[in-house]
């Protein structure tokens, strides 16, 4: 399925654990069932393109590598100020972002020359063409003031484009529609027993359910 991109007050999610065919879908962008790119924190995926306000100042979306965003910072926030653990340094937000891009960086390197060391000819001791081309592709552009982060939720307004991919609608049998209907259920209940684990039952509530439908939870 191929990624698209809409904005976040076009998507209407689903008030129940919803399935088209064995997929369950986050929700609806132009009344086509979806599922929302996220990040590795969960947090929906803006796309590249998007404007998002960091702590170190203003910041375009590049792409993503490894579920994170690469983020390019294109104006520094001059009130921004990191201390060290042992308080012995100060950053400001140029100087955060130019560490932060130095350890992309050298990850990116450290990628690279393992995969070379791996896979180089015994005989030229370098990567064949279609190697080299691969691992080339492997890796996003970026630039001296790209970071790669983690957003919260509250980082995505309603006009942020957000990255998604359609579900296509199969054809059912009867046998499938009640697999799918089973897995609704699963997940419902699923999510009201995690539920009820964060929040324990008071006592007389429970005696009384007990009392009604037996300690096993069957009338």
């Amino acid at each position: 399925m191929t990624y698209k991109t809409s904005t976040l007050n076009n998507f209407v999610g689903t008030s129940e654990p919803t399935f088209v065919g064995n997929t369950q879908i986050d929700g609806y962008i132009n009344n086509r069932p979806v599922i929302l790119r996220r990040l590795s924190n969960g947090t929906v995926m803006p796309a590249s393109g998007a404007t998002l306000q960091t702590s170190m100042g203003l910041g375009r979306v590049l792409g993503s590598y490894d579920n994170r965003l690469l983020v390019d910072i294109v104006e520094f926030n001059d009130d921004y100020e990191f201390v060290t653990a042992d308080e012995s340094d100060i950053y400001d937000a140029s100087e955060m972002v130019s560490k932060l891009n130095g350890c992309l960086q050298r990850s990116f390197d450290c990628i690279r020359e393992t995969y070379t060391r791996i896979h180089k000819s015994d005989v030229t001791g370098v990567l064949s063409q279609s190697r080299q081309a691969k691992l080339d592709a492997y890796f996003p552009v970026i630039t001296d003031t790209t970071v790669s982060m983690s957003f919260s939720p509250r980082a995505i307004a309603l006009d942020t484009p957000i990255v998604y991919k359609e579900v296509s609608t199969p054809r059912l049998s009867p046998s499938e529609l009640a697999k799918q209907k089973r897995l609704e259920i699963a997940e419902a209940k699923r999510l009201a027993d995690a539920l009820l684990a964060e929040e324990s039952v008071p006592s007389d509530v429970q005696d009384e359910l007990d009392e009604m439908f037996g300690e096993d939870g069957e009338f």
